[in-house]
């Protein structure tokens, strides 16, 4: 087999055609945002997310053991099960796109209220709860409301849809059984009747 009389072109051409077709594709998943504030925006979102889903879990462990009726621990079973793998992908997607780590962090005063919500008898916990989670899926939602707008990689703009409308479903749930189980009706998603 005769060797090509230019081999050092012939890999520069493979090389240049790579490029140029690589250049017409869409970002790939491992790449960061285009730009600055876009990248900005990303990390702040999943770091500030991933510490949000960590409360709701712990909240939601508690509720598997203090929970009276079955359809709320079967909600917060959901919680856990979907918020950790939340949790998981946006950690796995700060450290491919950004190189960052990150593991989620509650404040003392979070920290507190756990511990407050742990000590309430059944029936007052799962009021309390309820109400805790209402506002604290609210604001989820409106921050992923944003992340719709905002961030860069269709990936976490997936994320951030399913997590606006599966919080949201959530909110009107645990709105009718505050309403039907104990009487607190129209409680509103910022924490006050409407």
């Amino acid at each position: 087999m005769p060797k090509p009389k230019h081999p050092v072109t012939a890999s520069v051409a493979l090389t240049l055609f790579t490029l140029v077709l690589t250049s017409a594709l869409p970002a790939v998943a491992d790449a960061p945002a285009s730009t600055r504030s876009a990248a900005r925006y990303e990390v702040r979102f999943m770091t500030e997310m991933i510490d949000h889903h960590a409360m709701a879990v712990m909240m939601a462990e508690i509720c598997l053991e203090k929970a009276v009726h079955e359809e709320l621990r079967a909600m917060c079973q959901d919680i856990v099960t979907s918020q950790t793998e939340e949790i998981e992908l946006m950690q796995s997607w700060l450290q491919d796109w950004y190189g960052v780590s990150h593991e989620p962090e509650m404040s003392p005063g979070a920290q507190k209220q756990m511990e407050q919500m742990a000590s309430l008898s059944p029936e007052e916990f799962e009021i309390e709860f309820m109400k805790s989670m209402i506002r604290h899926h609210w604001k989820a939602v409106v921050r992923g409301a944003q992340c719709t707008e905002r961030a860069y990689h269709p990936e976490l703009i997936a994320l951030c849809e399913e997590m606006v409308m599966a919080q949201t479903q959530e909110i009107q749930q645990m709105q009718e059984w505050l309403c039907s189980w104990y009487g607190v009706c129209n409680y509103g998603p910022k924490g006050r009747r409407t």
